[in-house]
């Protein structure tokens, strides 16, 4: 780590988040001078005025420059838990309806994520986006008058202004694309003002390239691998969620540069160290929860070759000396992968931060394949947030759109709560009347989430969504807005919570009433309207003795399996606001959607009592995986990953001390090959024992370093509530 690094990594560490001291007044003033114009061109005003007149921020030692001023905790005091609030459960929808499926607790809604076209930025800048609107402009009046069919997707009536003019979409794009470039020209003018004003050469030399290299990044594009770090960071800076396939990006800069000898490889982890620390930087520890940004490495290319490269292998290594918590670090793995990135990427869980997870390309890209996407861009995927699958810069995933309590539905079958339509009755004398009648729920289920879904994105279309419009690709050429169906894929995604539970009541009901015949189902049924006190010999053998998903168990396996199935069906029958299809995950999410559909539901058939946690994603219910970590995995691999491309999560707990050497690292390395060779999708790993976490409750101020992977997201374990500190404390701690 040079000394430059070390002197920024300490200000990154006590900051919590960029502000600019007139971002309120020039709000007011932009929307001043937009007055009466129409909500898209108000929007574009508004943002052009901001971008025109914002705080320029070029701090010393920086070498990738842009966005506001740091937040900075007190002096001497670092990003520890102390001064953070806990990570809350979300419990309310994003979006409030009076439907009883969200009164009752079984739809929750979410937010989503999204990816900028970072390779269109690479190539031309903004001002290769600027011609490409013209272009569109010129043939727009030979294909259809501005007001005419095809325009935005629906006339917006909403508090702004209204407008589906075509010409005025695409004069709103030029004029915010505009200022996007100008922005890159305001720093450069402002970096040769304080280089004309310093008096040490080495520095004035670097203002004098950061100049050059903000100006190339949003004007024409890059040409050198700094330039490039640069180009990135404006176009995270003006959409920043998931930063994509960085070593992708950067490789042909890097393979170019360090051939020609004009670029080390010191130098460029150097680059590569500033970028990564201007990522946290826009947040900081402003929350301790550190779900925002992720970032995707390795994979295959758009040709089906390895991706990985020496470049991948140097931002591993420059994140494991980091140590900072964002932006995660998703790692793509394929048959094809360099063994010794893959060891590299184990390696770096030394950095204690609950990142890289893994995801095999061989589930994911079959599986985006199958919804009607071209095999190039599937291999194009990034992760976002929680890990949520984004086709880069070409699509609107709707991830997540809408969370669904799976395990609330058995309890509708056996009676303990109202079902929410009329449904023909069901005599429950066998398993397969009980799949009948779950089926019918988990249909009406589905019906109310597209409901749900469809009025969202209804009302979303309103809002044209410049940044993503003008950064998603085909949102140009379609003069459609990213809201409106402009992006080349347009997908929703809907998740699945506690199947691991539903699939677990099932397997005791087949045992415990239809084969051993030990119990009537109303004798179950009242054990759980009883919450199971006064039942404790029927929930011991329920826990002990029966079968459960996560033990390589061929029937709970098989259930688990027909509950994804059976519900991948039932939302193939709707269509989105936005086109394309509905997608399946099993993702909870930063909402932590197993602990809050927890709270809502009472006593299931698993032995689950009213309140407790669900499972988490992908995962076993907690400390339910009785037969080691190759049982668990073995399990998770036999479901159909074919029919959940966009957001699954598998959390494993490890003992820390597997890293102290290299057999340790080559048996994790051969874990997750071995897990994604069976047909595991992906794997994230916490490093962390049962004593490491209780003494990081019992003394949150010494030891709130000691993070942890929650449901797709990594934290302080010391900052979490105490609910979701217990799920966690409840996983089987695994060994090799």
């Amino acid at each position: 780590m040079t000394e430059r690094i070390k002197r920024l990594l300490a200000i990154t560490l006590r900051s919590c988040g960029m502000h600019d001291p007139l971002a309120g007044e020039l709000a007011r003033q932009g929307d001043e001078r937009a007055a009466g114009l129409s909500d898209i061109l108000r929007q574009a005003h508004s943002l052009a005025h901001y971008y025109r007149h914002c705080t320029l921020v070029v701090a010393d030692d920086e070498l990738i420059v842009g966005g506001g001023l740091l937040n900075m905790l007190p002096p001497g005091k670092s990003g520890a838990v102390g001064e953070l609030p806990a990570v809350p459960m979300t419990v309310e929808p994003h979006v409030q309806g009076s439907d009883p499926f969200m009164t009752q607790g079984l739809v929750r809604g979410a937010g989503n994520h999204t990816s900028v076209d970072y390779d269109t930025l690479l190539a031309a800048g903004f001002q290769g986006l600027i011609d490409h609107i013209d272009r569109r402009a010129a043939r727009l009046s030979a294909e259809e008058s501005p007001a005419g069919q095809g325009g935005m997707a629906t006339r917006a009536a909403g508090r702004h202004g209204a407008s589906d003019d075509k010409k005025e979409y695409l004069d709103a794009l030029k004029i915010f694309a505009t200022a996007c470039r100008d922005l890159g020209r305001r720093y450069h003018d402002h970096a040769l003002e304080l280089a004309a004003k310093e008096t040490r050469p080495a520095r004035k030399a670097e203002l004098e390239a950061i100049a050059a290299n903000c100006q190339a990044a949003t004007g024409a594009g890059p040409q050198t691998f700094w330039q490039a770090c640069q180009c990135l960071w404006f176009g995270f800076y003006l959409l920043p969620d998931a930063p994509g396939r960085v070593d992708q990006y950067l490789w042909p800069f890097y393979q170019r540069e360090t051939a020609a000898g004009t670029l080390t490889r010191e130098r460029a982890g150097e680059l590569i160290a500033c970028l990564w620390m201007k990522y946290f930087q826009v947040h900081g520890f402003s929350t301790p929860n550190m779900a925002r940004h992720h970032l995707t490495l390795g994979g295959l290319r758009g040709d089906g070759s390895d991706g990985a490269t020496d470049l991948t292998d140097l931002c591993l290594e420059v994140f494991e000396e980091l140590r900072i918590p964002s932006p995660q670090v998703g790692v793509r793995w394929h048959r094809g992968m360099r063994p010794q990135t893959l060891r590299r990427a184990v390696a770096a869980l030394r950095s204690g931060t609950g990142s890289p997870g893994f995801c095999s390309d061989e589930q994911i890209v079959p599986a985006l394949v199958a919804l009607g996407v071209a095999v190039e861009d599937a291999r194009d995927f990034a992760m976002s947030g929680c890990h949520e699958i984004i086709i880069t810069g070409r699509a609107h995933m709707g991830s997540v759109e809408c969370f669904l309590n799976m395990p609330k539905l058995i309890r509708i079958v056996l009676g303990l709560e109202p079902a929410f339509a009329p449904l023909p009755e069901i005599k429950l004398d066998s398993m397969d009347a009980i799949w009948r009648a779950l089926t019918m729920q988990m249909e009406r289920l589905a019906l109310s989430m597209h409901d749900y879904s469809y009025a969202r994105d209804q009302h979303a279309a309103q809002w044209v969504a410049l940044q993503a419009s003008l950064l998603t690709r085909d949102c140009i050429d379609n003069v459609k807005g990213f809201w409106q169906g402009g992006a080349r894929y347009n997908f929703c995604n809907c998740d699945i919570i506690g199947a691991a539970n539903l699939a677990d009541s099932l397997a005791v009901i087949e045992q415990l009433v239809f084969i051993d015949r030990a119990v009537t189902l109303e004798n179950l049924a009242a054990a759980l309207a009883d919450d199971w006190v006064g039942h404790e010999t029927l929930r011991s053998r329920v826990l002990q003795r029966l079968p459960h998903f996560g033990n390589d168990d061929a029937r709970a396996d098989s259930i688990a399996a027909r509950i994804i199935t059976t519900f991948s069906d039932l939302i193939a029958r709707h269509r989105p606001y936005r086109g394309g299809r509905y997608t399946l995950g099993t993702l909870a999410g930063v909402e932590n959607m197993h602990i809050s559909f927890g709270t809502v539901t009472g006593a299931t058939p698993d032995g689950r009592k009213s309140g407790q946690t669900f499972a988490s994603s992908l995962a076993p219910a907690p400390g339910r995986d009785t037969r080691g970590v190759t049982a668990m995995l073995n399990s998770v691999a036999a479901l159909p990953h074919r029919l959940l491309p966009t957001s699954t999560t598998v959390n494993v707990k490890l003992d820390p001390s597997l890293l102290r050497d290299d057999e340790g690292i080559d048996k994790i390395a051969a874990l997750i090959e071995g897990h994604f060779r069976a047909g595991g999708q992906h794997l994230q790993i916490s490093m962390v024992n049962r004593a490491m976490l209780l003494e990081a409750r019992r003394n949150p101020a010494r030891y709130g370093d000691v993070m942890v992977r929650v449901a797709g997201y990594s934290a302080p374990f010391a900052s979490l509530t105490p609910d979701i500190q217990d799920e966690i404390l409840e996983r089987t701690e695994h060994g090799l």
